[in-house]
């Protein structure tokens, strides 16, 4: 069987992607094959997320999903002002089928939608990137926010001083890249603890405008696919496809979306 973003309904609250039984003792397998996939030691989305949710806020689900789209009456895809208008039947046959399906023919992870620009969906995500910072964006839902995180870009230092104390910093460097015997696992080294990508909170709603929460369908590529659909108090919302295709996960993460 082959290691996935979504190996297991547990994938989504362990920090190491290692084979374990879900919640029933029986081992899913959902979803698109993740560049992540196989690396042992990679950290998890629960493990991102408890990154930025501070002392007394729980960290209920999180999940991985790279690729945001718009699905709101006067926006294109990429949530652009546009002439066009979209009807919107979410979670019937009238949903558009019009969203490109991006590089490779894969659907988003993420579509947003909502009756007319500046709805809460829309202006929540107005200023997150279409698509996040290599794998690592992460969706997670707290018991007192709905987060979505992204890398910190750290910003780069330029070296300064004279040409001389350039290249004998650089020689230090490349000494150290060198003389390095550590066995290595992607950024990760043995007997290093697991390196985590400093995260960032780019969008949040609080737990109070969101109306509902519920299993649903959407229409994509000339197909219905499962998703876990959060609605706001707007009638606005975000429909969580993930790349998984196993509908019990989402009734998985409803129902830990329950606890608070």
């Amino acid at each position: 069987m082959s290691r996935t973003r979504w190996e297991h309904r547990n994938r989504a609250l362990h920090s190491v992607p290692t084979q374990r039984p879900g919640p029933t003792g029986r081992h899913r397998s959902a979803g698109r094959e993740s560049p992540l996939a196989g690396l042992v030691g990679v950290p998890g989305p629960a493990t991102l997320a408890r990154q930025v949710v501070p002392a007394g806020e729980t960290v209920l689900w999180a999940a991985s999903g790279n690729r945001i789209a718009h699905d709101v009456t006067g926006l294109d895809e990429k949530g652009q002002a546009t002439a066009a208008v979209w009807e919107l039947g979410r979670g019937t046959t009238t949903v558009p089928t019009e969203l490109d399906p991006g590089p490779g023919g894969q659907p988003p992870d993420v579509v947003v939608f909502g009756d007319h620009p500046g709805c809460l969906a829309h202006t929540t995500l107005r200023h997150v990137a279409p698509t996040g910072v290599g794998e690592w964006r992460t969706w997670a839902l707290t018991s007192a926010r709905l987060l979505v995180l992204d890398v910190h870009r750290v910003p780069v230092q330029r070296r300064t001083g004279s040409l001389l104390r350039k290249t004998i910093g650089l020689g230090r460097e490349l000494v150290d890249i060198v003389t390095d015997r550590a066995r290595r696992y992607g950024d990760n080294a043995a007997d290093v603890p697991v390196t985590c990508p400093p995260m960032t909170v780019t969008a949040a709603v609080e737990r109070s405008r969101i109306g509902d929460i519920t299993v649903s369908r959407r229409r994509l590529c000339m197909r219905t696919r499962p998703c876990l659909r959060v609605s706001f108090v707007d009638g606005s919302g975000l429909d969580l496809l993930l790349g998984v295709d196993d509908e019990s996960v989402f009734e998985w993460m409803l129902c830990l979306g329950l606890e608070r």
